[in-house]
């Protein structure tokens, strides 16, 4: 004959031990979400840093190619070898700019792909922290229900 203390305490400590599942399963839902979120946040910010490092390469090519055309078409006053030197400064002063704004976005490039390693480890971190850990759960099972043994008699 099975004793009720006992089927009592194995069913509570199975009960809490859905619960405690249960409970990870939704904390591990919330930080895939924040994970998401985060992302999405990352994924805005490298998209908003690209575009103005190619709106700044693209404004330091309109640049030069307008010092240049105002060179050629102002050509009464640029004759001689400070025109050549000018224009050659002008070329160079659009190169630097059109470098830095590439190294800008090489830069947010290699933001987004930290960024994003970095939430990813934190979220899995996250996620194992919670994860039950099944052979406590089982022990707290046994141990519910030996605790209640022979009290029903």
């Amino acid at each position: 004959m099975c004793d009720i203390g006992l089927i009592l305490g194995l069913t509570a400590g199975a009960a809490s031990a859905a619960s405690e599942a249960a409970t990870a399963s939704k904390k591990q839902q919330i930080a895939l979400s924040n994970y998401q979120l985060d992302q999405a946040a990352n994924e805005r910010e490298f998209v908003v840093k690209t575009n103005a490092a190619n709106k700044d390469g693209y404004q330091a090519t309109l640049e030069g190619d307008r010092a240049k055309s105002l060179a050629v078409a102002s050509g009464s006053g640029m004759t001689g070898s400070t025109a050549g030197l000018r224009v050659a400064e002008q070329a160079r002063q659009s190169a630097l700019s059109i470098a830095n704004a590439k190294d800008q976005r090489d830069g947010a490039v290699a933001n987004y792909v930290m960024a994003g390693k970095s939430q990813q480890i934190q979220t899995q971190n996250a996620a194992n922290s919670v994860r039950p850990n099944p052979m406590t759960s089982m022990m707290d099972i046994a141990t519910s229900g030996l605790k209640n043994y022979g009290a029903f008699q």
